[in-house]
C-alpha cells in the first residue's frame, strides 16, 4: 500500500490488524514512521457512501446482464 502525503508517496506496510473497543486498527508502518489507522462506528456512514455507487453499479450491470440474456434466449435463432 502507499500513502500520499505532502512529503511524497511513502509506503505502508501493515502489521498487525486488531479489534478494540472504539472499531478496527490497523498498525504499521509508512516508511520509518510507525502509523495506524482506526475506523470506528463513525466512520460507518462514510464507508457506506464511498461502497454504495460501486454496489448501485455492479448491481445494475447486473440487472442489465441478465435481461439481455433472458430476453436473447426467448428469442428464436435465425437462419
Amino acid at each position: 500500500m502507499k500513502v500520499s502525503s505532502p512529503i511524497g508517496e511513502l509506503p505502508f506496510e501493515p502489521r498487525r490488524l486488531t479489534v478494540c473497543r472504539g472499531g478496527i486498527r490497523v498498525e504499521g508502518a509508512m516508511g520509518a514512521w510507525p502509523a495506524h489507522v482506526q475506523i470506528g462506528p463513525r466512520d460507518v456512514p462514510a464507508l457506506a457512501r464511498l461502497l454504495a455507487r460501486p454496489a448501485a453499479v455492479t448491481a445494475a450491470a447486473t440487472v442489465i446482464i441478465a435481461g439481455l440474456a433472458r430476453l436473447a434466449a426467448r428469442r428464436p435463432a435465425r437462419r
